[in-house]
């Protein structure tokens, strides 16, 4: 089985090449669904952590009100991933044994936080998905309806994780996000068929 970890910052178009991924026949992982379904496996301890004020009338998690306690509080935040991601990466483990399991060729590992997690070591590679920050800013205003202040904090809140990379054993490639779609689709296969080509004369030599 190829593991490809799919990973970028903020606006970059990480999503946009997941779509791609999986019209190419990977089978997706997308971690922030897995962080989603990791809520209600740890609601109590983040109701101890963050009070009941983060709980819907249902008694669910209000991933929003959550979200606005601790985006621009890094203690906050440091504890809701004390607290979320040991469920979150559990679950991923579970995904990936299962593609084994059920002799998935191409699984692929969507996650903007790949770089601190230990299941990139499982990775056969990682494709970084960048574009220039002056185009990320004009997407998150048009897409998520930021000011230039808030899509720029966003995007600077990230820059601890890029500078990882550099101890990474994984072979990462960058794949530039710059015009349409149709051109980030057609880098996208030829940087696929690159890195496929890749792996296999790496396991060939291996064997």
């Amino acid at each position: 089985m190829f593991i490809l970890g799919l990973t970028g910052g903020y606006c970059a178009g990480k999503n946009e090449v997941a779509i791609i991924l999986e019209k190419c026949g990977w089978r997706l992982t997308d971690v922030d669904e897995l962080g989603h379904a990791a809520l209600p496996l740890v609601c109590d301890e983040l109701v101890d952590a963050f009070g009941s004020s983060i709980l819907k009338e249902d008694g669910s998690i209000d991933r929003k009100r959550l979200g606005s306690l601790v985006f621009n509080d890094k203690d906050r935040l440091k504890k809701l991933e004390n607290i979320v991601h040991p469920a979150m990466l559990s679950l991923l483990d579970k995904e990936i044994e299962k593609a084994q399991q059920n002799i998935i060729e191409k699984l692929c590992i969507n996650a903007a936080l790949l770089y601190r997690f230990p299941q990139l070591d499982s990775c056969d590679a990682i494709i970084e998905v960048r574009a220039p920050i002056y185009l990320r800013i004009a997407r998150a205003m048009q897409r998520d309806h930021l000011s230039f202040d808030e899509a720029l904090n966003r995007i600077s809140s990230q820059k601890d994780l890029w500078r990882k990379r550099s101890s990474i054993c994984v072979p990462i490639y960058m794949l530039w996000n710059l015009q349409s779609l149709d051109e980030l689709e057609a880098d996208t296969l030829q940087l696929l068929k690159r890195i496929e080509d890749e792996i296999k004369q790496k396991r060939s030599f291996i064997e």
